[in-house]
């Protein structure tokens, strides 16, 4: 069994002990066969993203530019895409940057769940710009107009009419499943069940694996993508992410809730706490049991993904590669982003979050969860 530190990628994202004022989380290892790759224009990507997000006005005190640039989004982009056109890719990582921020201010834990709202309508207004960039529909005075406006008319200019569906659908997947995730907090914990094909959709993983596409010349037939295997391998990467995003935002979701009126309060959305609640058991054992669960998927997404490669085309090769790259990219840049190491941009190192890799899973096979139980059914190739 090998059981290497990913600390040669982000140095920085381990520390040999935490502050005594902040929180350290230790995670048991992770099942990560895959190689963790960038894309050689890495640099570049991130240079060009932050000074788009300073044009549009993201940047405009040290504490904003920080929370930017402290995300990390050319990174992660850089991760899941390393052969991708650093044009078409430019669109995704600038995305990235902008959405960091939507998240923040209308979807995550600090953002006002009583005022549904609020997010519905500029959602709505949203995804419709992205549909029809002229539409008018956004408030011109609102500071994502602009931004989302520009990135309509690119991906318009650069991207097929089928890209361009996909990307529509794919976000009015992702918020609603934000709009139910605000809606739930206030009705007590999910089932296991339940919260996994939820948080595949507010994580916004069918959203960030559409500009996978998008950042391909090649389209790939709906046929194709749509096809249970592929279907199943899309879910199953998206789902892994969404895991080890439970994972090492973990110590940033108990920072903030320590600082609420009630410092003893369990945060139900995360599968840790879901776990530890379900199962009445103690932290470190959430924690294995949440890798538990991540490594039978990964595994599994293994075994499916070569069942396919030896019959797919180039373009599902290079897709089935995107999603293959996601599972140790996303892992690595959310170790390293400040996003989870300094919870609300002034508090540098308030986190520590210490994670390694392993080539054997700590658990192999279905684990009987009815939401994604078919993920193990016999799946059939798709069409060529």
């Amino acid at each position: 069994m090998t059981d290497t530190s990913i600390a040669a990628a982000h140095p920085a994202a381990f520390s040999p002990a935490a502050s005594t004022k902040g929180i350290q989380v230790d995670l048991p290892p992770v099942f990560c066969p895959m190689p963790l790759r960038c894309h050689p224009d890495v640099s570049l990507l991130e240079r060009r993203g932050i000074e788009w997000m300073d044009r549009h006005g993201f940047c405009r005190t040290p504490d904003q530019r920080n929370r930017v640039t402290g995300t990390k989004t050319a990174h992660f982009f850089a991760y899941l895409c390393p052969d991708a056109d650093a044009e078409l890719l430019q669109a995704a990582v600038d995305w990235g940057y902008l959405m960091f921020v939507f998240d923040d201010r209308h979807c995550d834990e600090e953002s006002d769940a009583d005022d549904a709202f609020i997010f519905l309508d500029l959602a709505v207004r949203i995804v419709r710009t992205l549909e029809a960039p002229d539409a008018g529909v956004l408030d011109p005075r609102h500071p994502f107009t602009a931004p989302v406006t520009d990135l309509a008319h690119r991906i318009h200019r650069t991207s097929s009419p089928t890209h361009v569906r996909r990307l529509v659908e794919s976000h009015r997947s992702w918020f609603s499943g934000v709009a139910w995730d605000q809606a739930a907090r206030t009705r007590g914990w999910p089932t296991i069940s339940d919260y996994l094909f939820t948080r595949m959709l507010y994580v916004a993983s069918f959203t960030t694996l559409t500009w996978f596409q998008l950042s391909e010349h090649s389209e790939m037939p709906d046929r194709q993508i749509n096809a249970p295997a592929v279907h199943a391998l899309t879910e199953m990467a998206g789902t892994v992410a969404a895991i080890d995003d439970d994972l090492y935002s973990y110590g940033k979701e108990l920072w903030f809730t320590r600082r609420r009126d009630d410092p003893e309060a369990v945060f139900p959305g995360n599968l840790v706490n879901l776990l530890r609640t379900t199962h009445d058991c103690t932290l470190d054992q959430a924690l294995r049991e949440t890798v538990v669960m991540r490594d039978r998927i990964v595994d599994r997404f293994i075994d499916v993904r070569d069942r396919l490669l030896p019959h797919a085309g180039a373009p599902l090769q290079r897709y089935l590669s995107n999603l293959t790259c996601l599972i140790p990219g996303n892992f690595a840049w959310g170790l390293a982003a400040d996003r989870y190491t300094n919870p609300d941009g002034r508090h540098p190192g308030a986190v520590t979050t210490r994670g390694s890799i392993t080539d054997i899973p700590s658990a192999t096979g279905s684990p009987g969860i009815p939401s994604i139980a078919w993920w193990w059914h016999d799946l059939p190739l798709p069409p060529c």
